[in-house]
């Protein structure tokens, strides 16, 4: 990525700003996309063999040895939480490694009782999202959820609420899935962004943590849109934290105004184009879609909350 790129002379100037295209993207709207399209295909997850079966078999009945009385406040979210799903996704995050499974989702279920992250007050994460800095628009084609982030509108000075705001995130985006999906594509939006506005790494080592430790097999997908040089930076840093899979699934998008990739910086991942993963009709004007989509804080608050509980919603995590 060549920022340091001048120009010949101010004919050369005038050309290239002639050749820029106003394109009319038709009447804007504040309403996400919070449906799916009836059309998607969900990807399935493997399923188990007999050996596996048997782990799972004995994880479950571990699992429902330890779950919370009836009568406790918190049993019918814990019980909608160690679904089949849920169980099978630990597996898979430990190679199906009974002792490694169990430890992990016993973790989760301790943190879960202990940081109710279901039952996060949206008054108190509204803050977080007055910038649009991250928000749910369109499904892609598999109909996982897409999360959008906006990191050059970060302008939260509460650590922890920013943290808190992450997993809110994650719980409400789960309680938009569809049938048979269960997990969430994400759109990282560079754009526009500088180095003041990049996540430092012990936060990006937290967000690592959260979604790796108690919210495995949640990401589906994952692409970086303009990425900048101080992002290859920050990536490499927290690249031996990030399990291999979960760094597989993460693509370059190729910026579609230069008609070219971005200075990889030695980078591995994939470099693709969003609509080959996102429908038009589902994706926002701005990513190459046809959606006219701009944010606006109260239509998007409203709509969410009505779409995944005010204050919050009981569910089977399938």
């Amino acid at each position: 990525m060549n920022v340091f790129r001048l120009k010949s002379n101010a004919n050369s100037t005038t050309s290239v700003a002639s050749e820029q295209k106003v394109v009319d993207n038709g009447p804007v709207t504040n309403i996400p996309i919070l449906t799916p399209q009836a059309d998607y295909t969900p990807i399935p997850p493997p399923a188990l063999d007999e050996s596996q079966q048997k782990v799972y078999d004995r994880l479950k009945e571990y699992i429902h040895s330890i779950i919370l009385p009836e009568s406790h406040e918190y049993y019918a979210s814990e019980k909608g939480f160690v679904t089949e799903g849920t169980l099978k996704r630990y597996l898979r995050a430990r190679k199906y490694n009974y002792e490694a499974s169990k430890t992990m989702l016993q973790n989760t279920i301790e943190w879960r009782r202990s940081y109710r992250p279901d039952e996060l007050d949206p008054d108190y994460i509204k803050p977080e999202a007055e910038t649009g800095k991250m928000y749910y628009d369109g499904f892609d084609k598999c109909g996982r959820p897409v999360w959008i982030m906006r990191p050059r509108l970060q302008a939260s000075k509460d650590y922890e609420r920013q943290i808190k705001n992450v997993v809110y995130c994650l719980e409400r985006g789960i309680r938009l899935m569809p049938d048979k999906v269960e997990n969430i594509a994400i759109i990282v939006d560079f754009r526009d962004s500088s180095i003041s506005h990049n996540p430092s790494v012990a936060t990006c080592k937290k967000f690592l943590d959260i979604l790796s430790n108690h919210y495995p097999e949640r990401l589906g997908i994952a692409f970086v849109v303009k990425s900048p040089w101080f992002f290859f930076t920050t990536f490499k840093l927290i690249s031996p934290f990030m399990d291999p899979v979960t760094k597989a699934k993460i693509k370059f998008v190729i910026d579609e105004e230069k008609r070219t990739k971005e200075d990889d910086k030695g980078l591995k991942n994939e470099w693709v184009h969003l609509r080959d993963y996102i429908s038009p009709s589902m994706l926002e004007c701005e990513y190459g879609g046809e959606y006219n989509f701009k944010y606006d804080l109260e239509t998007y608050w409203s709509a969410l909350l009505e779409k995944t509980g005010n204050p919050y919603k009981v569910i089977e995590y399938h």
